[in-house]
């Protein structure tokens, strides 16, 4: 569900504004006696002419988005607020008029203290209803947005379901466009993706998406993105991708965004992007405020990784190596004697943790994980989250100008409560977070 939010990178459920081509022909300018003698081809035959040239070099996605368009699902959402344990509403007068002994004794004690000694007050019971998007992959199940369907609990880093959650398929769907039920199935807020589940007579029917391959994609390949801008139902949009592993948000570290010039507006979180074989390729989450055309989605490629652990637990548990990271300047890379400035730095290494037994040292630099490049801090997090507690890792590391193997066994990802219980008991120097 959208929420205004005062950071400058918001999450919206996005829609596309449409992009029209237009050819503008211009015929040459000649003096009437230097105009040489020919023939006047008929005004029809001009205009077929014409329309031949300019309709050639322009594709149609008509064919695609026919094909894809019944996969895309609109989702209405509706959360209803719980009062505060122990809370109550305070009695509301009209002007003039004062509460009385009888209504002060009545008022809820936290009430009153709150009242008289200051601190914010409980949350009012008042609803909220969000709209977003979502794709449709076939058992009953859609994809979509974390904060399409879920929200934030009051004074906590969790995240509760929406009280009420209805998806409506398309009218090109082949039940013809019908409301469904649906329920929560799992939820991932460090990546913004959520499952959730669709039942009914005719769910069996829908046509499922194919998910593709997003690490195959280069930028500059064509994508088109489909969902409900400001309502709008079904709207199409096309552009390229812009660009590949971006990190946009630090509440969503595992998530590489793919950006993309295609237009994403609030009122589509969750919607499908698509490449043009029509395979699914991103999960539309989010925009930079104020920006024209620079919008982010999950790769798909990601998606397939978590998607068995929110299926089968809801959520999703990530490995943790128990280290602190920085970047590396040109006069660190030739201090630390390296090739370039890409790698993770260690500057700490948590007491007893997954990399102090594997033998790791502040100022060692990973190069590589499993044998795969690692070009800075970000992509270590995000290598080390794809993997699953007690797994097994192969890491490059260079120290001092050479270059170790090691093998690391990564613990359970802690939670920020835990992470902060660890900070206060001086397991890592105080105010930093482990990462990853």
């Amino acid at each position: 569900m959208d929420r205004s939010r005062s950071s400058r990178l918001r999450f919206f459920r996005i829609g596309v504004s449409g992009v029209v081509l237009a050819a503008l022909v211009l015929p040459g300018c000649r003096r009437e006696a230097d105009r040489v003698p020919e023939s006047t081809p008929s005004p029809s035959a001009a205009v077929a002419a014409l329309t031949d040239r300019t309709l050639a070099s322009i594709p149609s996605f008509a064919p695609l988005v026919k094909r894809v368009r019944p996969m895309t699902v609109n989702i209405n959402s509706r959360f209803k607020p719980r009062l505060l344990r122990g809370a109550a509403s305070k009695p509301h007068y009209p002007p003039g008029f004062q509460s009385t002994p009888q209504d002060e004794d009545a008022e809820d004690p936290m009430e009153r203290f709150r009242r008289f000694f200051g601190g914010s007050p409980a949350p009012e019971e008042r609803e909220v209803e969000g709209l977003g998007s979502g794709l449709y992959i076939g058992d009953g199940l859609v994809l979509t947005n974390n904060h399409v369907v879920a929200v934030e609990e009051p004074g906590s880093k969790g995240f509760r379901p929406m009280d009420d959650i209805k998806v409506i398929t398309d009218q090109t769907a082949p039940d013809g466009g019908r409301e469904y039920p649906a329920k929560v199935v799992g939820t991932d807020p460090k990546t913004e993706i959520a499952l959730i589940r669709i039942e009914g007579e005719h769910v069996k029917a829908l046509k499922a998406a194919v998910l593709g391959d997003s690490d195959e994609l280069e930028v500059g390949d064509h994508v088109i993105a489909i969902g409900e801008p400001f309502g709008l139902e079904a709207t199409v949009t096309a552009g390229i991708i812009s660009a590949k592993e971006r990190t946009v948000n630090p509440d969503t570290p595992y998530a590489d965004f793919l950006q993309t010039d295609a237009s994403i507006n609030p009122g589509n979180s969750g919607g499908p992007l698509f490449n043009l074989k029509g395979e699914a390729v991103g999960i539309n989450t989010a925009i930079i405020g104020g920006a024209n055309n620079i919008g982010f989605a999950v790769p798909i490629s990601l998606v397939k990784q978590i998607l068995p652990q929110l299926k089968e637990k809801g959520r999703v548990d990530r490995g943790y190596l128990g280290v602190l990271l920085a970047p590396i300047t040109q006069d660190m890379a030739e201090e630390l004697k390296l090739e370039s400035k890409r790698g993770a730095l260690v500057t700490a290494v948590e007491k007893d943790g997954p990399a102090a037994q594997a033998g790791l040292e502040p100022g060692d630099v990973i190069v590589r994980v499993d044998d795969k490049p690692i070009n800075d801090g970000a992509q270590l997090t995000r290598a080390v989250g794809q993997h699953q507690p007690g797994s097994t890792l192969k890491l490059e590391v260079v120290r001092e100008g050479k270059k170790l193997d090691m093998q690391v066994k990564l613990a359970q990802r802690p939670d920020e409560e835990e992470v902060s219980r660890r900070m206060q008991r001086g397991r890592l120097p105080s105010g930093r977070r482990p990462r990853p």
